[in-house]
């Protein structure tokens, strides 16, 4: 929520959906409640779930990982002796214990050339990340682990770290034939140097994003255990994708994957970063065999922010040609990905996914799209909620803001001239030879845009905001509109039991993450079986019960979970329709007739679907500390069926306010001998609950998604997409500067150049004497800053008589600009 006096004039209409006219549940059956509960949350919010930190084991070990201090440099010597007899210590495991160091494999093999960057599960001749793995402590207790940790000696002979993207390297981290280059992505659509000699206006800027990562709530852990003699393996904790993870630890141990069990636990949030195979998980299962015992680790928050995959670091030269109309003749991007220093096990998907996101919603006549992803002495990247989609939206939409105002043209206009209309879909995107190319399924684009203006008031926003510019305040508005690809996998498939009881149970190995995955299956069976959804039970997060599926990623639970659950409880209806020679059941106790019975739930699908999404920021820039304020925070999304409202509309909010950290305060900066520089909440700042807006939604529920038999379209990530781009447009609005605002977050100094001058002091001081009002009736509001202290100072002036608070956020400000602009240029 708000503060009150960040409430624009205007008043906010409450927040609803507006809704097209909705998909059909499926054959016809018994009336089902149509108000359905989500069943997780009251268990989670009360603190009453299990958590991987729940699971206690006995006769449990505690691990600790030692991780490299050094960012890159050859590994000479570590000696373990000091903490071996340290009292508790049952083991201290290196690389040199091992007959061979394991890598850990990549899972999307879109660039076999990958494989030679793999990362090994421990350091054993070289390091290349400060983070990096190079020992284990296995003790009775997690302090005495830690304090043993503490006492191993790693002799570490330092080599130059690569850091910048751009910048000349005295020294390789890989020994390959194409050097610190991973792998290239190439897109070619059109004739891209005549659209430039056709063109009326060219742009060309450079945009760049900084590292960034999920931040779940809960950090990694992983418990496990060897039984049957060291027969199975039973772990608790592995989320995201159970089967794979089973599959490549059983590898690792000479095992058959039905050997590895994963256990339910609940999981604190994902975002796409936790969940991947890590080091870890080699690692824990590795001292339970050693030592004979069950083995438990669960990191810090400092660990994790240096160990868990980060995302985003992307830098864009792009160039937007287009005609005086208006018309959008061509699309050119050289971008450099930061993929750390391994390959994880996303492989190359995020620099592909760079290149496929980048035309967005718009028709260019021409495409000259190249990707590169580079090793640097950092923390190896992966996927984050929006991976590459976010940092595309912001590139090509500021570009598109900037061609705007070149063209005199309204940026809102400009962008409506160029989307592709609902008779043109579906559209091919092509792609060239080298890659494949996108088809946008379905939607109403336009509808779209109109329906979130509508939600928001958007006449009464610009009115407002002139008002306002006019009163001397520096506020502004931005949009940003994107496209959002989900349902990747191919494969999903699901259990479904009947038992003699007349209850139904399904079995999924996709894990509930927050998004309400139990609650959508048990919605989507009830309807379909038409039985009260009481009936159900759903079990997720487990292969002991059920160990088929792909698991949760890329917003695809209810597009392939879900249309497994469909297709199981569309089995189960059609045994008893052959028992009972009826489709309609007339009361649960007719499923007496089949019971027990179990089927299998499968969905297939070739193609992702693409959702539309458009979003709006207003934001306000406060004069002396050149914070922002983000007074409102639109979303419009088609999502083709949504089975929850409640839950869709969660989701949308959710992401908008995690995608303001990204783009006003998260960011992973390394010093030059890469150092990780935000390691503790006092450097990695996140946005609470007194700095996000309330963030105002418009759902639209359009048919003609034939992917799937729900209808549906992802949804888990449409949220964020689109923040960092209208956010950035709206702060370049407020500042009267277009081409102000080239990367991510944009921190107060970026800003200096453009700044207005500070007003002389007795401008500031006499209004404190009256009404205690800014200059210009701007409200107070608390800015989004990347310098909480300052916020902190000036809320203490606040707090103080009016004409002394004005004047402690007077000196502070210009003790704050002077700062700035001494290190701006040194």
């Amino acid at each position: 929520m708000t503060d009150e006096r960040a409430t624009p004039l205007t008043t906010t209409p409450p927040t609803h959906a507006t809704r097209a006219a909705p998909h059909p549940a499926g054959p016809a059956g018994p009336e089902v409640p149509a108000r359905f509960s989500r069943r997780e949350d009251a268990r989670l919010v009360t603190g009453t779930g299990e958590f991987t930190g729940d699971i206690s084991r006995q006769g449990q070990l505690w691990l600790r990982v030692v991780r490299s201090s050094i960012a890159h440099g050859l590994v000479r010597g570590i000696d373990g002796g000091p903490a071996a007899g340290m009292p508790g210590v049952r083991a201290v495991l290196t690389a040199r214990d091992l007959d061979t160091v394991p890598h850990i494999p990549i899972r999307i093999r879109n660039k076999p050339e990958l494989d030679a960057y793999a990362q090994p599960v421990l350091a054993f001749d070289r390091v290349r990340y400060a983070g990096e793995p190079v020992a284990v402590v296995v003790a009775t207790s997690a302090q005495a682990a830690e304090d043993a940790a503490e006492r191993i000696e790693v002799d570490i002979e330092p080599l130059p770290a690569a850091v910048d993207l751009q910048a000349a390297r005295q020294t390789l981290l890989w020994d390959t034939s194409d050097g610190d280059v991973l792998c290239r992505f190439h897109a070619v659509d059109g004739d891209f140097d005549r659209a430039i000699r056709d063109a009326d206006v060219v742009v060309e800027e450079e945009f760049s994003l900084g590292r960034d990562t999920g931040l779940p709530l809960e950090t990694r852990g992983l418990v496990a255990e060897w039984s049957e003699h060291g027969q199975v393996l039973d772990m608790w904790g592995p989320t995201k994708l159970i089967g794979f993870t089973r599959s490549t630890v059983a590898a690792w141990f000479g095992l058959e994957p039905a050997q590895v069990v994963c256990h339910h636990v609940d999981v604190g949030g994902m975002f796409g970063t936790r969940g991947e195979v890590y080091p870890e998980d080699f690692l824990v299962p590795w001292a339970a065999r050693v030592t004979g015992a069950p083995v438990k680790w669960i990191e810090d928050r400092n660990e994790h922010l240096v160990s868990i995959n980060h995302s985003r670091g992307q830098v864009h030269r792009v160039t937007v040609a287009a005609r005086s109309s208006g018309e959008l003749v061509g699309l050119k991007a050289d971008t450099l990905i930061d993929l750390g220093a391994y390959a994880r096990p996303i492989g190359g998907r995020v620099p592909e996914l760079t290149v496929e996101s980048l035309p967005g919603p718009y028709r260019w006549g021409s495409l000259n799209l190249t990707c590169t992803a580079m090793a640097t002495n950092k923390t190896p990247v992966g996927t984050m909620r929006g991976p590459a989609t976010f940092d595309t939206t912001f590139v090509r939409e500021r570009a598109i803001d900037i061609l705007a105002r070149r063209l005199g043209r309204d940026p809102v206009e400009l962008r409506r001239q160029n989307l592709i209309t609902a008779d043109e879909l579906p559209y091919v995107q092509h792609f060239g030879p080298e890659m494949h190319s996108s088809t946008y399924d379905s939607g109403d684009y336009p509808r779209v845009v109109e329906a979130l203006f509508d939600e928001v008031q958007m006449e009464l926003i610009r009115e407002e905001v002139r008002v306002r510019r006019e009163a001397g305040e520096l506020v502004g508005y931005g949009v940003a509109f994107f496209l959002d690809h989900s349902g990747l996998g191919k494969e999903e498939s699901i259990k479904l039991e009947l038992t003699e009881q007349g209850r139904f149970r399904f079995l999924t190995t996709a894990s509930e993450i927050g998004q309400g995955l139990a609650s959508m299956v048990a919605r989507v069976g009830a309807e379909e079986l038409g039985v009260p959804d009481e009936l159900i039970e759903v079990v997720t997060n487990q292969s002991g019960m059920y160990d088929g599926g792909n698991g949760t990623f890329a917003s695809r639970s209810t597009i392939f979970v879900g249309s497994a659950a469909h297709d199981a409880a569309q089995q189960m209806r059609a045994a008893l329709e052959r028992v009972r020679g009826t489709a309609t059941p007339p009361d649960p106790g007719c499923w007496n007739a089949v019971a027990p019975l179990t089927v299998l739930g499968r969905h297939t699908a070739d193609a992702p679907t693409f959702g539309f999404g458009a979003h709006l920021a207003v934001v306000r820039v406060d004069p002396e500390t050149l914070g922002i304020v983000v007074e409102r925070l639109g979303v419009g999304y088609d999502c083709g069926r949504a089975v929850d409202m409640a839950s869709a509309r969660g989701q949308l909010v959710g992401a908008a306010i995690q995608a303001l950290g990204g783009t006003l305060l998260q960011e992973l900066p390394y010093d030059p001998q890469g150092q990780p520089q935000a390691t503790t909440f006092m450097d990695f700042l996140v946005p609470t609950a007194t700095e996000a807006p309330r963030v105002e939604t418009a759902i639209l529920e359009l048919p003609g998604t034939t992917s799937n038999p729900l209808g549906a379209k992802g949804i888990g990530e449409a949220g964020i997409m689109g923040v960092g781009a209208a956010v950035g447009n709206a702060v370049a609005a407020a500042l009267d500067s277009v081409d102000c605002v080239r990367r991510l977050p944009i921190h107060p100094d970026a800003l200096l150049e453009v700044a207005p001058p500070l007003p002389p002091p007795e401008a500031v001081l006499a209004p404190a004497r009256g009404n205690g009002r800014r200059p210009g009736g701007a409200p107070p509001g608390e800015p989004l800053t990347r310098s909480r202290p300052t916020s902190a100072w000036r809320a203490m002036g606040r707090a103080c008589a009016p004409a002394a608070g004005v004047a402690l956020a007077y000196v502070l400000a210009h003790a704050i600009r002077a700062r700035r602009e001494r290190a701006r240029r040194a």
